[in-house]
């Protein structure tokens, strides 16, 4: 049986649940092959029990004074004692963590159509407290909002936190900015906050912004997605803002197989075409996975995702103390060693004959490959 994993977004003070219909779109086949990114996914993995997703209006580019979120890096991110590397590490969560997400999902297994910043305060075994990114001087106008959707990240069932936006100003001393201060707990029905406040107290003022998380007391599991935080200016030619709603999601098939061949003998020797094997397809851009099984007369797969960009892998039995052994696509045949490639799955356009064929047993266990998730059996 199938199983999806996504990772979720945020709470929004009232928002139209609508229902969204879509036409079958054309399907063709294109695998796309691209250079590995520096970014991996990390292990924020959560089932996905629903699928719906969160339609966020997108904000008119005119209107959009500072947007917090485009480039996170270039935001000087701090525990109050240390700097953070940027993007962080999700293995190394002690201090810190901030990243962009490009397919975030909040509590209640939603999925966001919109980018993400994800901040993690610093853990109960670091000395420091708290996430704090600090953003380049910024001089605010009459009329500008802070505006951002809020919420914790699917399957952090004990987050429990509160954001605020702080700024330093000409005395150099931190402020917080009125009304901006935002309680978010976990919701497992599906929630999320809308921030939006006036800065016209600050205007005419050069202050440099501060995005900050606490924790309220335990930081675990206080893991903290910032949608669309913008700061947003009046225009004439701003459109009036409108709710957003669940839309449904349209899957794409990704489809193709495991080649066994070069498998350990155990698993292939004894009964071609192989022993069963655990598909699993990482999201590039997000902490999400989709997983089925092959059988042991039929490696073929076939699974419905979201589009994205993917990673595959094929985890079968290990044997002795090995717990298992892994074949990763590479875009190769024969491929042994090889690097791992990830596929690109465009709306609309399936995705077939992907080969998953480079054992690493074979190679002496030398190329960079993921750890099979806790979350998947093998079969």
């Amino acid at each position: 049986m199938m199983k999806n994993y996504t990772i979720t977004p945020f709470i929004l003070l009232s928002i139209f649940w609508g229902s969204c219909t879509t036409s079958q779109p054309d399907m063709e086949t294109q695998v796309a092959l691209v250079e590995t990114p520096s970014v991996l996914p990390g292990d924020i993995i959560a089932e996905n029990g629903a699928t719906s997703l969160l339609d966020l209006p997108i904000t008119d580019p005119n209107s959009i004074a500072l947007d917090l979120g485009a480039n996170p890096c270039s935001i000087s991110w701090s525990n109050n004692g240390v700097y953070l590397p940027c993007p962080g590490s999700l293995d190394e969560i002690s201090d810190g963590y901030a990243a962009r997400i490009e397919t975030p999902v909040i509590n209640g297994a939603i999925q966001v159509n919109q980018p993400a910043l994800l901040t993690i305060p610093a853990q109960s075994d670091s000395s420091f407290a708290g996430i704090f990114g600090k953003l380049a001087p910024f001089s605010v106008q009459n009329g500008d909002r802070f505006k951002a959707v809020l919420a914790c990240a699917d399957k952090h069932p004990d987050c429990d936190l509160t954001y605020t936006l702080e700024y330093y100003a000409a005395d150099n001393q931190i402020y917080q900015a009125s009304g901006a201060k935002w309680a978010v707990t976990y919701d497992p029905d599906g929630s999320y906050t809308y921030a939006d406040i006036s800065l016209d107290a600050l205007a005419g003022q050069t202050v440099q912004f501060l995005l900050v998380v606490r924790d309220n007391g335990d930081p675990a599991d206080d893991f903290a997605l910032w949608i669309q935080p913008q700061i947003v200016r009046k225009s004439s030619e701003t459109p009036s803002a409108s709710q957003p709603h669940p839309a449904t999601i349209e899957y794409v098939t990704v489809s193709g197989k495991v080649d066994m061949a070069s498998a350990p003998p155990y698993l292939y020797d004894d009964h071609p075409p192989g022993s069963p094997a655990a598909v699993v397809l990482f999201n590039v851009g997000a902490p999400q996975i989709y997983w089925t099984n092959t059988a042991g007369t039929h490696p073929e797969f076939s699974l419905e995702v979201v589009p994205g960009s993917y990673y595959l892998f094929a985890y079968a039995q290990g044997v002795g103390e090995v717990p298992y052994v892994s074949a990763a696509f590479t875009g190769l045949d024969p491929s042994c060693g090889q690097p791992m490639q990830y596929i690109v799955v465009e709306p609309g356009k399936s995705v077939s004959d992907v080969l998953i064929n480079d054992w690493n047993w074979s190679c002496g266990g030398t190329a960079e490959r993921f750890e099979k998730p806790v979350e998947v059996p093998l079969p």
